[in-house]
């Protein structure tokens, strides 16, 4: 038994000398605390790195040599380790005997039986191993973060880094010794608060976490980024550091700002356009020929048409109302052509209401699709009733100024001799038994006469005209006492209904009776076998005064209305359009409007449009 326990002795002095050489010719920093954190033990390497004796710092609590930001974290650590039993790789600084610190990375650690720490550390900035490679490579990282195009760093739980790829030193232009040991610089204070939110995540279980952000360069500039973060977990599946991948997002984010731009472009262009359509007087459509469908309907279509562009879109035979039945053929056969040539077709709008003609102008023109077939067509629709107008007065002054120049050549020479001519028949009509022929051939002379006189009046209108204000009932008035006999021998019964209190007009009464019994005729030759002819006064909302003169004749076909006014256009067997011709310039020259309605055997009416004293100005 002797002999044992002295060959144990000897054995637990041989251990004892071993840890103690080993201890002190290791290049690794070893240092050995009790239960409540007192130095027992540094060896050789480690009073070297802090310029200190183990006699000059046994008993001390190792906390006094940290660096005070260090302190919460090495005593959270080591709290762990002597609890929990595992240790987590971490890094802090040590205060040297002239008060300089230096960086240690402590790599492993054990608790005796006793509850001592045993410790081994590094210096970071002298090891041979100074980013903490071998632990990196332990868990097969560094091939990964440098061959990797994305800048990329390995942090500790406090957020010291571990390791940083060369990537990382192009972009932010920190070099690695410079940024191991300490907290990253690249992230700017106001944004600190992320990466606790980031550790939060990883500490609750999530393997990979996301978040696009902002870092800082060296130089102080920032850059738009996209970080990549995973908790890095050892063989015991001990969550032991963090690594991190930094995408630069600065040219990414360059290309969105001009997509962006571009965006903003084509929209700002699309609202214009939108703004455009929306509101020009101009009706704009679009039609699906293969639908046969309107896609869209600028809203002015509910002014120009009377029905909302939601209803057109979504039932487009409404409109098969408002068309003459000859212009719907042609504007359906102008939509569904396959010609590629644009095309234009002009049409009056059918108006229930009886009020002013419309005249509409459409211009269409096609879209093909990749095989030339034409599947859609754009159609511009645009009210041309003033430019109708305009323009119809315009021919019918060329032509009553033509007319007049020729009238004023021939009348007075054709009016001489005829006077002589019909003093000679009245002579004749005396001494001639032959009464049947001479008042066939007086009747004709008048008729001449008549003529005459009407050339007269278009050659020289403005010949004693004197204006004044008139009452149009009084002139009406007037005008129906003389054609009443003429009336009565056409069996039409003559029906008035003049308005009460009707502003003035400004006018020459001859000329205005003139006008307006020229029309009186008109209504009574329309009735050859008898009627009524009903004659009304009116004020409109814009203070002027309408005159309506209508009949129970035959009515008028649309062709012969557009060419009413026309010098020798007449619809009767024989007349020359010159009475009318003449009730229209008499009109016209006294600032105001004729209008005529008709249809085959519905009558005609005719309304007269007369500026008054109350018209606004």
């Amino acid at each position: 038994m002797g002999i044992l326990s002295n060959e144990g002795k000897m054995q637990k002095t041989a251990l004892k000398e071993t840890f103690s050489w080993f201890a002190e010719t290791s290049k690794e920093l070893l240092i050995v605390l009790d239960t409540k954190g007192r130095i027992k033990y540094i060896n050789a390497s480690l009073e070297k790195a802090l310029h200190y004796e183990l006699s000059e710092v046994e008993g001390m609590n190792y906390l006094e040599f940290v660096h005070k930001d260090d302190r919460n974290k090495s005593n959270e650590l080591l709290y762990v380790l002597q609890h929990n039993q595992f240790f987590l790789p971490y890094t802090n600084r040590y205060c040297r005997k002239d008060g300089t610190y230096i960086t240690l990375l402590w790599r492993n650690a054990k608790v005796t039986k006793e509850g001592w720490i045993q410790a081994i550390a590094q210096r970071v900035e002298e090891s041979s191993d100074p980013l903490g490679e071998s632990m990196i490579n332990s868990i097969g990282l560094s091939n990964f973060f440098e061959i990797t195009d994305e800048a990329a760093v390995i942090c500790d739980l406090e957020g010291r880094v571990l390791l940083g790829n060369s990537v990382f030193e192009r972009l932010y232009e920190w070099k690695r010794q410079e940024i191991v040991g300490g907290f990253l610089p690249i992230i700017p204070k106001h944004l600190h608060h992320e990466i606790n939110d980031i550790n939060t995540e990883l500490w609750k279980g999530k393997k990979i976490v996301h978040r696009q952000t902002f870092c800082m360069k060296k130089n102080g500039s920032i850059i738009p980024v996209a970080l990549i973060v995973a908790p890095i977990i050892d063989d015991n599946g001990t969550f032991i550091a963090v690594s991190g991948i930094i995408k630069d997002l600065t040219e990414l984010m360059k290309k969105a700002t001009m997509i962006q731009q571009q965006n903003d472009s084509i929209a700002s262009q699309e609202r214009l356009l939108l703004d455009i359509t929306e509101n020009i007087s101009d009706v704009i459509t679009l039609f699906d020929i293969t639908q046969f469908k309107i896609l869209y309907a600028s809203p002015s279509i509910e002014q120009l048409w009377g029905i909302s562009s939601e209803e057109i879109c979504k039932n487009p035979r409404v409109m098969k109302g408002k068309f003459y039945r000859e212009d719907l053929k042609k504007m359906i056969k102008m939509l569904v052509s396959q010609s590629v040539v644009p095309r234009e077709l002009e049409y009056k709008l059918k108006d229930e209401s009886k009020t002013e003609e419309r005249w509409i102008r459409t211009k269409i023109t096609p879209f093909a699709d990749e095989n030339g077939q034409i599947i859609k067509s754009i159609g511009i629709s645009r009210d041309i009733t003033e430019w109708k107008k305009q323009n119809d007065t315009l021919k019918k002054q060329e032509k009553l100024g033509a007319l007049g120049q020729l009238a004023a050549g021939m009348a007075h020479e054709i009016r001489n001799p005829l006077t002589t001519v019909k003093g000679l028949i009245q002579l004749l009509e005396e001494e001639s038994d032959n009464d049947f022929y001479n008042k066939i051939i007086f009747k004709e002379i008048e008729q001449i006469e008549s003529i005459v006189t009407e050339y007269l009046m278009l050659a020289n209108p403005y010949e004693e005209i004197k204006y004044a204000h008139h009452n149009i009932n009084d002139i009406l008035t007037e005008i129906i006492q003389i054609m009443r006999p003429e009336a009565l021998l056409h069996k039409v019964e003559m029906n008035k209904t003049l308005g009460d209190s009707l502003p003035f007009i400004y006018c020459e009464p001859k000329q205005m009776k003139q006008a307006i019994m020229n029309i009186f005729k008109n209504a009574l030759q329309a009735m050859p076998s008898g009627g009524n002819m009903y004659i009304t006064t009116s004020l409109l909302p814009n203070g002027s005064v309408a005159v309506e003169v209508r009949d129970e004749g035959s009515g008028i076909s649309k062709e012969m209305i557009d060419r009413l006014g026309e010098p020798f256009y007449s619809n009767k067997e024989r007349g020359t359009g010159l009475g009318l011709m003449v009730s229209y310039k008499i009109i016209e020259n006294h600032c105001g409007t004729i209008q005529i309605e008709s249809e085959n055997e519905n009558g005609t009416n005719v309304r007269i449009i007369l500026p008054s004293e109350q018209c606004d100005k």
